[in-house]
């Protein structure tokens, strides 16, 4: 029998966020003053920031937004003699609804600042995981329907993100890697043999403290419209993957609109009578962009540099 059909609902799974862009310095100083004078900024707005250097420590009580120093970031090379503050946000485990009233003030400030996305920045989107601990299946549903459409996946981004070592694709051993896991110990055994440069990174969840599995995938944005359609549908493919069995398909969905279709239907990002017969307003809408941008980046050409922003 065929599982009775289910809702598609923005829900209360907290997420963490985290918007790597480089910043222009200008006159004197180094990244740490422009970490200070945006932590500042925020905190003044009634957002409060703390600046630090590059971190996996929780934020300190009481703050919403760390500013943290990404090394691995590069500026414009337009002009010479411009230098850049390579800056990595990162926000406290939010609900959706929280992420909503928080993030939209953020990149405001920080595209007033002047913020820049280059192909090196990446946007990353935690989501708590914590039924892997009882449920180990959990995890191997989610790495099936990551390798079963991880070709539509990186057709919805920059194609800077498709040959990429920060968000590497995954290959077939990897998404059966925990197939026969029975236990949360089994899980972390093979989690040790996991790469976080992935795609999706799923090495959070051998930490007690941060049961989190990580979509690496998008490019760096301060468009909330973005951010909001990736939260959302980043959301919907863990969702799914804690409701639904996902078996292994040996061969991935090719990156087609049939593909994409494929994926929205089946993970209620598109209602369909039989999988998920109601689909809340938003989560449609986050369906719709993503159809908009899978366009953008299959069917025209553009400048890639314009692409990531």
């Amino acid at each position: 029998m065929s599982p009775l059909p289910l809702v598609a609902s923005v829900t209360e799974r907290r997420l963490g966020i985290e918007l790597e862009v480089a910043v222009p310095i200008v006159g004197r100083g180094e990244t740490r003053d422009v970490q200070a004078l945006l932590a500042d900024i925020l905190t003044h707005e009634g957002i409060p920031a703390i600046a630090r250097p590059y971190s996996h420590e929780p934020l300190p009580e009481g703050r919403q937004v760390a500013v943290e120093h990404d090394c691995s970031l590069r500026g414009e090379a337009i002009y010479q003699g411009i230098q850049w503050a390579q800056i990595e946000i990162k926000t406290r485990p939010l609900t959706y609804r929280e992420a909503e009233q928080l993030l939209p003030p953020v990149l405001e400030i920080v595209n007033y600042l002047g913020a820049r996305i280059t192909k090196s920045c990446g946007f990353h989107v935690h989501h708590d995981f914590p039924e892997v601990v009882e449920q180990p299946w959990v995890l191997r549903n989610l790495m099936h329907l990551w390798w079963r459409y991880h070709p539509v996946s990186y057709g919805l981004v920059a194609p800077s993100r498709r040959d990429n070592s920060y968000c590497r694709t995954p290959t077939s051993d990897e998404a059966t890697r925990f197939d026969k896991c029975k236990t949360y110990e089994q899980v972390c055994k093979c989690l040790a043999q996991c790469d976080r440069h992935s795609g999706l990174n799923v090495t959070n969840l051998a930490r007690g403290g941060r049961m989190t599995v990580e979509w690496r995938v998008h490019a760096g944005t301060t468009d909330w419209q973005k951010v909001s359609a990736w939260l959302l549908a980043t959301q919907r493919w863990v969702e799914h993957a804690v409701a639904r069995s996902c078996q292994f398909h040996q061969q991935p969905i090719t990156n087609t609109r049939a593909g994409l279709n494929s994926l929205l239907i089946v993970t209620g990002l598109k209602p369909n009578s039989r999988i998920y017969s109601k689909v809340d307003r938003e989560i449609r809408q986050a369906g719709r962009y993503l159809l908009k941008r899978w366009k953008h980046f299959n069917q025209e050409t553009g400048d890639d540099q314009d692409d990531d922003q």
